[in-house]
């Protein structure tokens, strides 16, 4: 009879980061919808998506060229380094 409360009272696990984590997920992308929708019933989605494309172009034409090849080459190098890791390990 006391193992079987040792065992029960380890099953009670404390809330993981990736519980966490996904639930902040679901509640930023149920906001996401019904932001959607709001800006849809007041006929102002188009303008919306229309200034935020404008946005994100004016911004990544505001980084240079080389940062952007310093930045992709980086990211090959690392997943090069990644793959050649995970080779290995196995």
């Amino acid at each position: 009879m006391e193992t079987a409360k040792k065992a029960g009272s380890k099953a009670k696990k404390q809330t993981n980061i990736t519980q966490i984590i996904r639930a902040l997920f679901f509640i930023i992308l149920c906001l996401f919808i019904v932001n959607i929708y709001y800006l849809s019933t007041k006929d102002q989605l188009v303008p919306q998506i229309l200034k935020a494309y404008s946005a994100i172009v004016n911004f990544s034409l505001s980084i240079p060229t080389p940062i952007l090849m310093l930045i992709g080459y980086s990211i090959v190098i690392f997943y090069i380094g990644y793959f050649v890791g995970v080779k290995k390990k196995k």
